[in-house]
């Protein structure tokens, strides 16, 4: 990637730590509002600690023409968005909300954003042989219609869909959307307390849904870790839920409907 240039009087001293956090409780409460980004779906926490790492990497690069960290941003977001079954309008969308955060929480000046604006793009354009979403090697991201065509089903996609789930053109109509994350489920049974760790089936702000052999009933309470990381500095919160429905399935599963009994975007610990 060729160097930028950046204007000399651009190159104080990164911003200080209170303002990153500010600006960063501020675009995850707008990210968790955004009905049509999958990241919305996130607890409070993870939306939180996108939106900061999102800021640190763009203020190495506006004020130090440091762009390594952008890129490696760009990189990490897109790879975790796409195994977890984001789409690519999920992440510009993203990519858009921390962008106007920046500008009316932080009044970050919009005309500096040309240069990270374009680092950005060809990040994203860069990670096109990494990922399956169809990048345009032209992309904008501040174009809002530049992922249409990753909505569409790609020929072979034979993937079958669980009650409630939606092709990803559809899931906008539904209020639950097709999101495949890990998830810890502890509940008492009958021989005592007990945990298994799944994946989703599909998410929605009040509730989820998953597949099990294990047994279940319904109006049972939970306590359910989602999404469930593993990874070093991950950041778990579990959350109150109960069993709304049970639905049968071949091979003696169930799928196993359940609602969360407080808010997901409620950030308090």
């Amino acid at each position: 990637m060729a160097p930028h240039k950046i204007e000399p009087a651009k190159t104080k001293e990164l911003r200080p730590p209170h303002r990153c956090e500010r600006f960063a409780a501020g675009a995850a409460e707008t990210i968790g509002a955004a009905r049509n980004c999958l990241f919305s779906l996130l607890p409070y926490e993870e939306r939180f600690r996108k939106a900061e790492s999102w800021y640190e990497a763009c203020s190495q690069a506006m004020l130090r023409g440091n762009y390594a960290p952008l890129d490696e941003w760009i990189r990490r977001e897109a790879c975790l968005a796409e195994a977890e079954n984001f789409g690519l309008e999920d992440l510009l969308q993203l990519l858009r909300i921390c962008r106007l955060s920046a500008i009316n929480i932080d009044r970050w000046e919009e005309d500096v954003f040309s240069t990270v604006d374009e680092v950005i793009n060809e990040g994203l354009r860069a990670i096109r042989e990494k990922v399956a979403w169809k990048i345009s090697p032209d992309l904008n991201y501040l174009n809002a219609s530049e992922a249409k065509a990753a909505l569409r089903p790609q020929p072979g996609d034979s993937k079958t869909f669980a009650p409630g789930e939606t092709r990803d053109g559809e899931r906008r109509e539904s209020g639950r959307n097709r999101l495949a994350l890990p998830i810890r489920i502890r509940r008492t049974t009958e021989k005592g307390p007990g945990e298994e760790i799944t994946y989703t089936q599909n998410v929605s702000l009040s509730g989820l849904y998953f597949k099990t052999q294990e047994k279940y009933r319904v109006g049972s309470d939970l306590q359910i870790v989602y999404p469930y990381w593993t990874g070093p500095g991950s950041i778990n919160r579990q959350y109150a839920a109960r069993v709304a429905r049970l639905d049968p399935m071949p091979n003696r599963f169930w799928g196993v409907a359940v609602e969360f009994l407080q808010d997901l975007r409620d950030k308090a610990h």
